[in-house]
């Protein structure tokens, strides 16, 4: 008999003929990369079972008919590496079903069942001067000048309660153990809607993380939140568990926590009066490691380590 990833190939190779979709064009469409796909339809690999999910989402009802089939048991925004072991995932997931049961409104068709955003922007990621511009408005409504740090834990958005894990009195304490302990290194946060209408959110946060990795983390969770971005899918396949995730809209989210913690005007000025790395993340409360990215992606990394340029005599 066959295995389920057997099935799978068959049924992915059977309707992308049929569809007349390469390879290349189903990667692009699924957010599973080329070099996946392939090593996958040749019998080389197996997919991980956050790939399986996509593919068994792009199969729709022919992954029915051919057989297969997954649990789709929670939509939440997720900050966790890609990586990320099956049993973890099951516990953000049992933890998220505890929040909602403590202090949310769950759907009455039951669990975390809820609809997907049709309405999304297909992963069309936003321009850079429109998340420059969304960051300073951010900053401007907190009534913040670009010189000034944010800490953005102390920051209270309407409908958002924000749980550090170490402090979930909400939470079963073996479920808090498990996510302290051996797998607090996988995961740094989980945005979990509380409402069947997506309007009230808790966030639980990774607090065995640095100061400085929560505050860029659970400003990515805001943006998440404030910009509508579509739910990620924790769902579980053959008896394991793998989640689905955009890489566009997570670009954006990263993009506009470090714009929103580290200004464009202020790191401007601090690459112009030649500033180190560390001096300006330990002005503005973030790491180093963040400061670097902020500069790279504004591109000023050349004048910030001071590589010169000339036109040779010749």
């Amino acid at each position: 008999m066959p295995t389920f990833e057997e099935k799978l190939v068959r049924a992915i190779k059977r309707k992308r003929e049929a569809e007349g979709l390469s390879i290349r064009a189903l990667s692009a469409a699924i957010g599973v990369s080329f070099s996946t796909l392939a090593r996958i339809e040749r019998g080389e690999g197996q997919p991980d079972n956050n790939s399986k999910i996509r593919l068994l989402q792009w199969l729709g009802a022919d992954a029915e008919e051919a057989g297969l089939g997954f649990d789709n048991v929670a939509f939440v925004h997720f900050r966790a590496g890609k990586n990320i072991q099956s049993s973890t995932v099951h516990t953000l997931l049992r933890a998220a079903e505890h929040l909602v049961q403590s202090i949310g409104r769950p759907s009455n068709r039951g669990g975390q069942d809820v609809t997907e955003d049709s309405s999304s922007n297909n992963g069309d990621s936003l321009s850079k001067e429109e998340l420059e511009r969304a960051a300073e408005k951010f900053r401007a409504d907190l009534g913040l000048s670009h010189s000034e740090p944010l800490d953005s834990l102390r920051i209270e958005a309407d409908g958002v309660r924000v749980i550090p894990v170490g402090k979930a009195d909400c939470l079963d304490a073996r479920i808090i153990g498990q996510l302290k302990g051996k797998a607090s290194g996988e995961w740094s946060a989980m945005s979990v809607p509380l409402d069947p209408d997506n309007e009230k959110w808790a966030v639980l946060l990774n607090d065995t993380h640095t100061v400085e990795r929560q505050r860029v983390t659970l400003l990515e969770e805001f943006w998440h939140i404030l910009l509508g971005h579509k739910l990620t899918k924790i769902a579980r396949v053959a008896d394991a568990y793998g989640r689905t995730y955009d890489k566009a809209e997570e670009h954006d989210a990263y993009y506009l926590a470090s714009a929103t913690l580290l200004p464009k005007a202020a790191i401007i000025d601090a690459v112009n009066k030649k500033h180190s790395s560390e001096r300006i993340a330990e002005a503005f409360g973030t790491s180093s490691e963040l400061v670097d990215y902020r500069i790279k992606r504004l591109g000023l990394w050349r004048e910030h380590v001071g590589k010169q340029i000339r036109l040779s005599s010749d």
